[in-house]
């Protein structure tokens, strides 16, 4: 009998070519299934909740488990980590109904972008978060983020040359929180499009740092105004922290 887990993964994407697996290139997808593969005894294919970039970290991300061992929902994660390497582990598995699907049934996933202020960047730090020397304005962050929540079309803030079907997304919270020398962006949405957190962490530091006026953010989202949108801030600021399901029962 083939059980089914929805497991959760944290990992260090610094020195991953990304989720997927890709020929040649070391992936968090690749690890996955080769430690899936030592157990079963055979190929398995683990389906994550989304692919993240290279260099992107992940919390909380949420994957797709097969196994015809009797394993129980405690047992999964240690078997899983036996065969993985340190950059990458499983913290939890629940046992759940043969059709879920980790991408059609998510609710909602949770990215947060990092920024650490300071003269000097922090050599423990530089892996987590973007450095900036100059603190940028919150409450201008703050102000302009009340233009992004809800629901837009958000084609200005998908990295080009990669089209969806549709670019209409829901964001349903974005705060800008300092903490310390840290500003936190959250960004929680029903769906993201390829580089839109990492895109609108850079809008938010362009009002921040008073190159963009908060004003331009709706604006620019009605006309479909490209201009408004980043730079695309660096990978290892980000970080995959939730994705929220309903309960699927066994």
């Amino acid at each position: 009998m083939t059980r089914v887990f929805r497991i959760t993964v944290t990992y260090d994407g610094t020195d991953f070519a990304g989720w997927q697996v890709q020929p040649g290139e070391r992936t968090v997808q690749g690890m996955l299934e080769a430690s899936a593969e030592r157990i079963n005894g055979s190929p398995m294919r683990v389906m994550g909740s989304g692919r993240t970039d290279a260099g992107v970290h992940a919390e909380g991300q949420v994957a797709r488990f097969e196994t015809t061992r009797d394993l129980d929902e405690a047992r999964v994660p240690h078997a899983l980590n036996a065969y993985l390497p340190p950059d990458v582990v499983v913290t939890h598995a629940v046992r759940v109904d043969p059709g879920f699907h980790p991408i059609g049934d998510a609710r909602s996933k949770h990215y947060r972008y990092s920024v650490r202020v300071g003269e000097f960047h922090d050599p423990l730090a530089r892996r987590f978060a973007l450095h900036s020397e100059r603190a940028p304005n919150v409450q201008l962050m703050r102000y302009a983020a009340e233009s992004l929540r809800g629901t837009h079309d958000f084609a200005p803030f998908e990295k080009v040359g990669s089209p969806r079907s549709s670019t209409i997304r829901t964001l349903t919270q974005l705060d800008v929180d300092p903490c310390g020398p840290y500003i936190y962006m959250h960004f929680v949405g029903t769906g993201f499009l390829y580089g839109m957190a990492r895109n609108l962490a850079g809008t938010l530091m362009r009002v921040g740092g008073g190159v963009l006026a908060p004003e331009a953010i709706s604006a620019g989202l009605k006309a479909g105004d490209r201009a408004i949108a980043g730079p695309c801030l660096p990978a290892h600021g980000l970080c995959l922290m939730n994705v929220d399901y309903e309960e699927v029962m066994r």
